[in-house]
């Protein structure tokens, strides 16, 4: 932790957006503290990335000033829009310093995607339930009122980009299915993921619940076959080009949970009890709030 002079609370930054559109695309920035303060806490930014301040977005401010007596503040980022095809850019956030509390260093990145030219695919796994609990109805992930180590298995893809995700054609496999050329799943044409959102593919059943409205789907074979052992799942588009990879070896052992990013979206791979006591959140984040 690095404190400022007067010590004070934790700081920490979110954004509210991963990527945001370059014309007339926004996002806020907000500096929370881990209790109120007494005093007014002022939070210093500093900016990098390939995205420069004053061509291709501006800021609202380049401090955050939390009032006495309140929790956080934020700050308004917005894109410039140009004519030009010259491809997405980055901003990257952290606290240069702290008046009046104190912060551990951290970095956050807001994609500036480029509306000139064709959108790029933003995809994520960030949730994977590969070894479901057999213990009574804990591993009921697709909420079903049944255990079945094939069905409750899911993948959860999330869609970071500013843009709509189109996933017509795309194929799941996981590493005996690859090398077979047999998808373990092909996303019917229309599924479409909007920006920000969330899909949950599980292997079969009859997924239950509102899944914190994401798109649901099961698995066209019914199983997804994902080895606790070690296996590898594997999102092709359309033309059979590799958009994302889970590796589940350096993470196998029978959890009887799912490894969920912590933080969601950004952050490494966890066990999800570990992170909340819950053994997962299919559709949501890891407090169950909807994407």
């Amino acid at each position: 932790m690095i404190p400022s002079s007067a010590g004070g609370p934790d700081v920490s930054l979110s954004l509210s957006n991963q990527s945001i559109l370059e014309n007339a695309g926004s996002a806020t920035l907000t500096a929370t503290l881990s209790a109120s303060s007494t005093a007014e806490v002022i939070v210093d930014l500093s900016t990098g990335g390939t995205a420069v301040l004053g061509t291709d977005y501006n800021l609202s401010d380049s401090q955050i000033r939390i009032p006495s007596g309140s929790i956080s503040a934020t700050i308004t980022i917005s894109a410039l829009d140009d004519a030009i095809v010259n491809g997405s850019r980055s901003v990257i956030f952290q606290i240069a310093q702290v008046s009046g509390g104190q912060f551990i260093p951290q970095s956050l990145t807001l994609n500036i995607e480029d509306d000139d030219g064709v959108a790029q695919l933003q995809l994520i796994f960030n949730e994977v339930l590969y070894d479901p609990s057999n213990s009574g109805l804990e591993g009921d992930a697709n909420g079903d009122g049944q255990y079945s180590q094939a069905d409750d298995e899911f993948l959860e893809i999330v869609n970071i980009g500013a843009q709509s995700a189109d996933l017509s054609g795309f194929k799941v496999y996981d590493d005996a299915a690859l090398t077979a050329s047999t998808p373990r799943h092909l996303f019917a044409s229309g599924t479409v993921i909007p920006p920000g959102k969330a899909l949950v593919l599980f292997g079969g059943g009859t997924p239950t619940g509102n899944f914190g409205g994401a798109l649901v789907q099961t698995s066209t074979t019914g199983n997804m076959n994902l080895n606790n052992a070690g296996d590898v799942a594997y999102l092709y588009n359309a033309s059979d080009s590799l958009i994302l990879s889970f590796d589940i070896n350096p993470l196998s052992g029978n959890p009887n949970e799912s490894y969920t990013r912590s933080p969601d979206l950004t952050g490494d791979f966890e066990q999800h009890a570990t992170v909340n006591g819950v053994l997962f959140s299919p559709g949501t984040r890891i407090d169950g709030t909807p994407f």
